[in-house]
């Protein structure tokens, strides 16, 4: 009894259901209007100007693809065997997720959550080590990218790749903490324990409090005893349960200061109100604490603009056991829907917050805020990749472009490229978008090259102009069942591309164990193939057992996969060709699983 399962389609960009912005800041200058639009149907807008897109999730249909709409292909199997079609989903969403303690990296770090003790020990060899290991990255690309053989277009590659080399060594921005020892084994246990000890919760919520001084005593008492660590943490946490953000006085422009009496009787207020009782709240528990003015790459934010007109946002300095930390409670309390109204959604990241990891989203005024051992330009600022919170929670790598808001188009071949670095539970999608444009043909693909053990998402757009490319992350689930699942965006870069572009290039559609098993496209990675010609399919894909390829209505014999190699000459007939896959660990079952799919013309 044979089977056919052909997961949902992981070609990108697929349907986008929801994007809730987890953060928001008090630059609301821009005068762009939000139809950041695509083919992943991004629903709700970018709130705030604290932070355009902190959040960003995307809930992936389990669809085939829109012509087909999941067919029932048992009708097509060679006779005898079963019509029974089986579709499954292979990925789940995860809310709260932990970094992974055993990722070290240079250019940017693992969460604060539960980083190992070597993480604070960062020093320019490491940096140097890192960049040298780009530099061989990039240099490899051109192995990747099997997108054109002509002249012109190796040309070009071999020249970008030259250009993102040099870049790289003459433009490295150096974000070390001023002070190595901070984020010690022992203070990142203890902020954890804090974060996740429920009994504080519980004690907050409960508190019935007339007065802001009322407040002041009931953390004093619940924390007695406890480490400053703890104390802070209840500061934090009783302010994002109970102060929100005034989306209405941001939206009218009517914006006025606030004491901390004024902030406690109203219960809501910008993000100078939420710095404005952070530290009177400190103060009053005597703890030393500082409120801090600067820039945020927040609501309006593009990536690759090129200056902000004024500051816009406020955040704190928290003095702890001789040292500083940094702490946005404003981005910490929560989002917008897709309607603009506000929604309660703490978020852990931003309670002492890891100095290089916070200067990717936050400038302040006064350099010395920036607690680096080089202060950086805001040049630099502008200059850094638009990241995310899950950026560094699930222990990513940026390898190119490393550090850069923006990612090289490459003209002749009619795509952009981004390299990253993931644990091995981690799994990555992309998506293209260009303002403006409802319907976008641009696309994206994701394939995992073994070799390097990195991650390579390419772009084609199809028309010039501005367009956002993002990378989405996520874990795998182990729940098969579920028919959605959510990753959340961890980067966004822009995408330059010029005014009188008109791209053809389409990629294959891939289902989701392909990215789930890590498999690369070797070639062709054209999705379009000529009807009549002969091709040859040839890709890498980990742990399979055999593979049978569908020409159109017609089944080829089963070819047993060695080495991870697929390798099969193909005459491209009138309909599309289609590669199912079955894995050694499923060798005993019947069913086959789809992984790749080409359109013909």
């Amino acid at each position: 009894k044979v089977t056919t399962n052909r997961s949902h389609a992981q070609t990108m960009p697929s349907q986008c259901q929801q994007e809730n912005v987890a953060n928001y800041s008090d630059d609301w200058e821009s005068n762009d209007s939000d139809d950041w639009e695509s083919d992943t149907e991004i629903h709700s807008k970018p709130m705030f100007v604290r932070a355009q897109s902190a959040s960003r999730n995307i809930s992936i249909s389990n669809r085939l693809d829109t012509e087909n709409s999941m067919e029932d292909a048992s009708h097509l199997l060679p006779r005898g065997e079963s019509n029974v079609a089986e579709f499954k989903n292979v990925f789940q969403s995860e809310n709260y997720l932990k970094s992974n303690p055993n990722e070290t990296q240079q250019r940017i770090q693992t969460s604060n959550s539960s980083p190992s003790a070597n993480q604070s020990k960062i020093n320019t060899k490491e940096s140097e080590t890192s960049h040298n290991t780009s530099k061989q990255d990039l240099k490899q690309s051109e192995n990747v990218l099997n997108l054109s053989n002509s002249p012109e277009a190796r040309n070009e590659m071999e020249s970008n790749v030259e250009e993102a080399s040099q870049s790289i060594e003459k433009n490295t921005i150096n974000l070390i903490p001023s002070d190595p020892n901070a984020f010690d084994a022992t203070f990142c246990q203890q902020r954890q324990r804090a974060i996740d000890d429920m009994s504080y919760r519980t004690a907050v919520k409960s508190w019935k409090a007339d007065k802001f001084h009322d407040v002041v005593k009931l953390i004093l008492e619940l924390s007695s005893g406890k480490s400053l660590i703890d104390r802070a943490w209840i500061v934090f946490y009783w302010i994002s349960q109970n102060i929100e953000y005034d989306t209405q006085a941001f939206f009218s422009g009517n914006i006025r200061h606030q004491t901390a009496d004024d902030i406690f009787q109203n219960r809501k207020g910008v993000c100078d109100a939420f710095g404005t009782i952070f530290k009177t709240l400190c103060t009053g528990v005597q703890l030393e604490c500082e409120k801090i003015s600067g820039y945020a790459k927040g609501y309006g934010f593009r990536a690759g603009q090129s200056k902000f007109s004024s500051t816009n946002h406020a955040w704190n300095a928290v003095h702890l056991y001789g040292r500083w930390y940094l702490v946005d409670s404003t981005w910490g309390e929560g989002h917008l829907d897709s309607n603009n109204h506000g929604v309660k959604e703490l978020k852990t990241f931003y309670f002492l917050v890891r100095p290089e990891q916070m200067i990717y989203r936050h400038l302040p005024e006064n350099t010395k805020w920036q607690l680096l051992r080089s202060p950086i330009s805001m040049n630099d600022f502008l200059r850094l990749p638009e990241v995310e919170p899950t950026f560094f929670e699930l222990g990513l790598d940026l390898v190119c472009p490393q550090q850069s808001s923006t990612v090289p188009f490459q003209q002749t071949l009619g795509i952009a490229e981004v390299l990253l670095r993931a644990p091995p539970n981690v799994g990555l999608m992309s998506a293209i978008q260009q303002k403006g444009f409802n319907k976008n043909k641009a696309q994206s693909i994701v394939q995992y090259d073994s070799i390097r053990q990195l991650w390579q998402c390419i772009f084609t757009p199809h028309r010039g102009g501005i367009h956002e490319a993002l990378i989405f992350a996520g874990r795998p689930s182990e729940n098969k069942t579920n028919d959605k699942n959510s990753y959340s965006c961890v980067a966004t870069f822009g995408l330059h591309v010029p005014d009188g572009f008109k791209g053809v290039k389409t990629f294959p559609t891939t289902y989701s164990l392909f990215t789930q098993r890590k498999c690369q496209i070797f070639e062709p990675l054209d999705g379009t193939l000529k009807i009549g010609s002969k091709v040859l399919i040839h890709c890498r894909i980990p742990g399979a057992h055999c593979a049978r390829v569908r020409l159109g209505g017609n089944w080829l014999p089963e070819d047993i996969i060695k080495n991870d190699v697929f390798k099969r000459q193909i005459t491209v007939p009138k309909q599309e060709v289609t590669i199912y896959v079955q894995f050694s660990d499923k060798r005993n079952s019947s069913s086959y699983d789809g992984l790749i799919k080409y359109s013909v013309q």
